[in-house]
């Protein structure tokens, strides 16, 4: 029973975060159609007096950006998508309301500090001896350049739903501890959360072929 009702919890969820993402998108094109009449206004201010206006519009700009990289961390849930947001985020407050050399200063390390992170802690992946651990909403182009498989990406998106899709035509239902071999990747199922599939490990196996291959 309670198992059921997580299962539906978590459904809702996932559509709440989906209807939300919708209505981020809509808002974004809706804010978009100011944009134009920016260019009207501009147009008819004396050159003198545009300054502020296009700042208006550069922070306008930017924050319909932010809001579309907002939808894009709430449908693939991974932590370097939060980065992608922070990034975007920090770049306005720079741009738009920094004042003096130490507000400007503060962004710069922010936005090193965020590109520190992405390159030496890899968020959205936990290595281990055995593989690497993955969202399952990573996608797979990322997943081929981050651990360096050939996974085709003609299979599907992302990761889980290749994994999915797998297990239907094998006429079974995902679980933990399932192990599927894609071309050089092997892929275990890693957690779950009710029917859906939350964490997967996956190990290059061609890693050692691909080092005796350069000591010849």
């Amino acid at each position: 029973m309670k198992e059921k009702a997580s299962k539906y919890i978590i459904k809702g969820v996932i559509l709440l975060e989906v209807a939300l993402a919708a209505f981020i998108v809509a808002g974004v094109v809706v804010g978009s159609v100011d944009l134009f009449r920016y260019f009207r206004i501009i147009y008819t201010t004396p050159p003198l007096e545009t300054f502020s206006l296009l700042k208006t519009f550069l922070g306008h700009a930017l924050l319909l950006v932010i809001g579309l990289e907002l939808v894009i961390m709430l449908v693939r849930h991974t932590p370097a998508s939060v980065i992608e947001v922070l990034l975007f985020a920090t770049a306005r407050k720079m741009i738009i309301e920094a004042e003096t050399m130490v507000d400007i200063l503060l962004g710069i390390i922010s936005i090193g500090a965020l590109f520190a992170i992405n390159k030496f802690f890899s968020p959205g992946e936990t290595l281990l001896e055995k593989g690497t651990i993955v969202s399952s909403a990573t996608p797979i182009e990322e997943i081929n350049k981050m651990i360096g498989t050939k996974i085709p990406e003609k299979l599907g998106y992302t990761l889980g739903g290749v994994i999915t899709r797998l297990a239907q035509e094998k006429g079974k239902k995902p679980a933990v501890g399932q192990v599927y071999q894609i071309g050089d990747a092997e892929v275990s199922i890693y957690s779950m959360e009710g029917d859906l599939i939350k964490k997967l490990l996956i190990k290059n196996t061609n890693n050692g072929k691909d080092k005796e291959d350069d000591e010849k």
